[in-house]
């Protein structure tokens, strides 16, 4: 009887060890879970940046072992009720993705969550902002410059305007090249710094002017800016003018000279009929 207690003491302690150890494990991965899970909750939203016309995606990936549904938010509103993207998202992988197609809006930025039990995860989603300027700009010297910085992409960012002259070089601060001239405003589309205005354009001023709202030179709007001579279009105006006067002077001449042969020839008649 002793015996096969002395047998059965080992084995028992095995179990016990494989036990707590099995114990130890579950618990650990139950904590690294819910730390995680209580880090997504907490932590700070994720950027997320994208081209407006082209496609969004995000995927939840907070822990779900029992299939518990996913719940989408955009500001605090659920799914459902997102009224500017209705017909227009999907949710994939049983709900853990949710994609907006390409073809996408300015107004699909905003604060997106995805909420699993307890858990959560953010995003701020914003538009990629790019910036659109004409390719060349005329002004006449002596007038009012006006230029209007088209901004794409939510929520519009600051607008810097930048100068170079026309003889090349780097480019600076606009509002300092053209100082005391030149101030910004909000431009028609509601942009603020949007616009610049410039009093009394100079021929100097001529040159290139870039309107950054990205780091990226790509995606940041250019234009090159003309000053035309004040009196430039007073010439053309005076040439033709002269060519005006020119031509009534020709045909003076020309009526003079033709009239003159008649007269002769009115004279020597009339001096011939005398005669008879």
């Amino acid at each position: 009887m002793s015996r096969r207690t002395a047998l059965s003491s080992p084995m028992a302690l095995l179990l016990l060890f494989l036990a707590a150890v099995v114990s130890t494990r579950a618990q650990t991965e139950a904590a690294a879970e819910g730390a995680a899970a209580a880090a997504a909750a907490g932590g700070e939203a994720e950027l997320v940046l994208y081209n407006v016309g082209y496609g969004i995606e995000l995927t939840c990936d907070l822990p779900n072992p029992t299939k518990l549904d996913v719940v989408w938010k955009k500001n605090d509103t659920a799914v459902e009720a997102w009224w500017d993207v209705r017909g227009r998202y999907r949710l994939e992988d049983g709900g853990a993705r949710l994609v907006l197609p390409p073809k996408t809006h300015e107004d699909d930025f905003g604060n997106y969550t995805c909420s699993v039990g307890g858990a959560s995860r953010a995003w701020r989603v914003q538009g990629n902002p790019h910036s659109k300027l004409p390719a060349n700009t005329n002004v006449v010297e002596g007038q009012k410059l006006k230029l209007q910085c088209r901004v794409v992409g939510k929520p519009y960012p600051a607008v810097t305007w930048l100068y170079e002259n026309s003889t090349g070089g780097n480019l600076t601060d606009a509002l300092a090249a053209f100082a005391p001239r030149a101030e910004l405003a909000t431009s028609d589309q509601g942009v603020e710094g949007g616009a610049l205005l410039v009093a009394a354009a100079e021929r100097t001023d001529a040159g290139r002017l870039v309107c950054r709202v990205n780091h990226n030179a790509t995606f940041n709007g250019a234009t090159v800016l003309r000053v035309k001579d004040m009196y430039a279009a007073l010439w053309p105006f005076l040439g033709i003018c002269a060519e005006v006067l020119v031509l009534c002077a020709v045909i003076l001449i020309y009526e003079r000279r033709r009239a003159k042969p008649e007269l002769d020839d009115s004279d020597t008649d009339h001096h011939d009929a005398k005669k008879s």
